[in-house]
């Protein structure tokens, strides 16, 4: 069994009770097998509150108030000060720590919706490193696509060589990983797997030669797309309009897509087009800010892509894994413009670190809206010809 992690990864130690937030509200905490079992068998005298405060049919604890029946009045856990920190269940043992799993293979890492998360993972400066162990585990998995997954991780190597080539600009490298995806996915509908080798090859020979940037300009221009003329501000609207269909899991999710909304969308394309120039020009333009965001979308394009991009082994979604980082720096990006009009024209990290994890709260930790998102980015984004599969 392979293990891989980002270089950060054991890094992370729980805020606890200095966390801004808590993990323990806001979404269903599902209590694995092993844990219900003990939980069902407690014999001291919290076992009678433990035993009532689940869900035992949804396998889930209660809340109250969109809160964990133990989360106390401080935002600390009261089954964790009854009954110490091996009576936790895997998820809340676990969180924010992710695996994805795959034949042979465990990929380790850090939830964007963790504030100390968040921050390891937007403050890291350094392009992002995966570090590698071996145990002498082994599993096996029902028809799983070895060939399909080798292309992937394979694919996805040199997306990560183009999101940290940091000598394009973050518009640059997001067109380049967008086109790669896109073609590896008409090579999939066309049934040409063969040729994904070769589009790989062409691909770093063009990261190799510095030429990557004006071959993905020709390949736009070819199409017909006028990057500079691209319908940014229509666009923004229609994506607007799907993250307000989501599942709410936060209330305080809707005022920031309120805010958003209002601040940005309201007074038409010229002003929406003005906004965004005057931030670019000015936030972006003081010592080290530009450098900064650059740095930050490249971070959480490198996780989105390092956390579901190779899951595409399970669904053929290979484009939409692509979109869902896109579309999630850019909205990242959008609701930051907002609060920085919201502040008098300033922005911290701190802001940058929360409204990520809120959006990462929002998208990430319900299936339904991960599904209903990925399923809409395909229609909306895979090349011409390319269907979503019915379930």
């Amino acid at each position: 069994m392979r293990y891989l992690k980002p270089h950060f990864y054991d890094q992370f130690a729980c805020t606890a009770g200095a966390c801004p937030d808590t993990c323990c509200a806001g979404w269903q905490i599902v209590i694995d097998e092993k844990s219900l079992e003990r939980y069902g068998n407690e014999k001291s005298d919290f076992g009678k509150r433990l035993r009532n405060s689940i869900d035992w049919e949804e396998e889930c604890f209660y809340q109250n108030n969109r809160r964990c029946a133990f989360l106390n009045d401080e935002n600390l856990c009261d089954l964790y000060k009854a009954l110490g920190a091996d009576s936790l269940c895997d998820t809340c043992r676990l969180y924010p720590r992710h695996t994805e799993e795959y034949e042979g293979l465990r990929e380790l890492s850090l939830s964007l919706s963790c504030p100390e998360a968040a921050r390891i993972i937007l403050s890291c400066q350094e392009p992002l490193r995966f570090l590698e162990e071996e145990t002498d585990e082994e599993d096996d998995f029902d028809e799983f696509d070895f060939m399909m997954f080798s292309q992937l991780e394979d694919t996805r190597d040199v997306l990560f060589q183009i999101l940290q080539n940091r000598r394009l600009s973050l518009q640059e490298r997001m067109a380049a990983a967008e086109q790669l995806a896109e073609q590896y996915q008409i090579c999939m509908e066309e049934q040409r797997e063969y040729d994904i080798d070769d589009l790989l090859r062409n691909y770093e020979k063009h990261l190799e030669e510095g030429t990557l940037s004006a071959c993905v300009a020709e390949s736009l221009a070819d199409k017909g797309v006028d990057a500079a003329k691209f319908h940014v501000f229509e666009r923004q609207k229609e994506e607007l309009t799907i993250l307000r269909s989501l599942e709410r899991l936060r209330p305080e999710w809707d005022a920031v897509l309120d805010g958003t909304e209002k601040v940005l969308y309201r007074n038409g394309e010229d002003a929406y087009h003005d906004i965004c120039e005057e931030f670019h020009r000015t936030w972006g333009a003081k010592s080290g800010h530009r450098a900064e965001w650059e740095n930050i979308g490249e971070q959480l394009l490198m996780f989105f892509v390092y956390t579901y991009f190779c899951g595409a082994v399970y669904d053929d979604m290979v484009c939409s894994k692509m979109e869902l980082g896109l579309f999630s720096v850019r909205w990242i990006q959008e609701i930051l413009i907002a609060r920085w009009l919201e502040k008098g024209k300033t922005l911290s990290m701190h802001d940058i670190e929360e409204l990520s994890w809120r959006y990462a709260r929002e998208v990430e930790h319900s299936d339904d809206n991960l599904n209903a998102l990925e399923d809409w980015l395909f229609e909306t984004y895979a090349p011409e010809g390319c269907v979503l599969e019915e379930e």
